[in-house]
């Protein structure tokens, strides 16, 4: 090889090696690969650069020889070596040897810090987009019970408003207040009320379909949303609901009861009117005693 090019060579600070096409011996390596590897100039390629008793699967020879016109031909890709433990980028480009022979001339990057700060970034990424997930659950979620709160429970009956409203079908709410509640935090404490209202919420959500809604309206309140259900069928799940929470033992507070008003969608109505019948009928339930569902009048 003239001098020049083996100056040129040797100026650039990445290996640079050249390889004979038709046989995987190495013709020429610059200065900085040969302090890496030492001189393996006339060795296969793949044995003294990689370790391997055989070609390497990764190697572009014979795709880029497939090529109608493989002269000048160029690939680049990322490579891990596992002689080193070291990623590279690898340029690879046939040419015509000073003596005529067809090789492959390459030039290997050791891009393995940039790998290192590119899995950073996506381990961070991944850390990141688990984080929001999780937020958003959690302004979504009651944080005592663990189900539906406030505002998602308005968001989905805006959108089941909505549904009703467009496609003509039925749509009922049920709103349950937990009797005499202020007297069990009185009389046993926070500690044993915040177990009522999980013990009842949990209840809840192993009796509503899968199709409803369940959350907590706030305080000792709850709302259900029963999508594609009329007012008959939303009062019998209501009487489920009010016996089986009357079923619940707690040996120390004694028996628990709930009042449920249940409202079904009025056509053209806002969701706060829905809401605000549902509330009525649950205060008309109070009034006859307690422990009673009620169901709201359309209008």
């Amino acid at each position: 090889m003239p001098e020049y090019w083996t100056s040129v060579f040797d100026v650039v600070p990445f290996p640079i090696y050249v390889v004979d096409v038709a046989t995987h011996e190495l013709i020429n390596v610059n200065r900085t690969m040969l302090k890496r590897t030492g001189d393996t100039v006339g060795k296969k390629c793949y044995q003294a650069i990689y370790g391997r008793d055989t070609p390497c699967s990764f190697c572009a020879i014979n795709s880029m020889r497939a090529q109608p016109e493989p002269i000048g031909k160029t690939v680049i890709f990322e490579h891990f070596n596992e002689s080193d433990d070291r990623w590279y980028q690898l340029q690879e480009t046939l040419i015509a040897w000073f003596d005529g022979r067809l090789a492959k001339y390459s030039i290997a990057v050791d891009v393995s810090k940039l790998k290192e700060a590119q899995n950073a970034l996506a381990e961070a990424h991944a850390d990141l987009s688990l984080k929001n997930r999780e937020l958003e659950r959690l302004t979504v979620t009651d944080s005592l019970t663990g189900i539906s709160n406030r505002r998602l429970l308005t968001e989905q009956l805006d959108q089941e408003v909505a549904r009703a409203r467009r496609y003509g079908e039925p749509l009922s709410a049920l709103l349950i207040d937990v009797d005499r509640f202020k007297l069990v935090n009185d009389s046993h404490g926070h500690q044993m009320g915040d177990l009522v209202l999980t013990r009842i919420a949990d209840l809840f959500r192993r009796r509503v379909r899968k199709t409803d809604c369940v959350g907590r309206w706030g305080g000792e309140e709850f709302m259900v949303i029963c999508p594609n259900t009329p007012s008959a069928e939303a009062v019998v799940l209501a009487e489920e609901i009010r016996q089986a929470v009357a079923a619940l033992e707690f040996p120390l507070v004694g028996r628990i009861t709930c009042s449920i008003g249940v409202a079904e969608y009025c056509a053209g109505e806002a969701p706060e009117k829905m809401v605000a019948r549902a509330d009525q009928a649950l205060y008309g339930a109070k009034t006859l005693g307690r422990d009673y569902v009620q169901f709201a009048e359309f209008g």
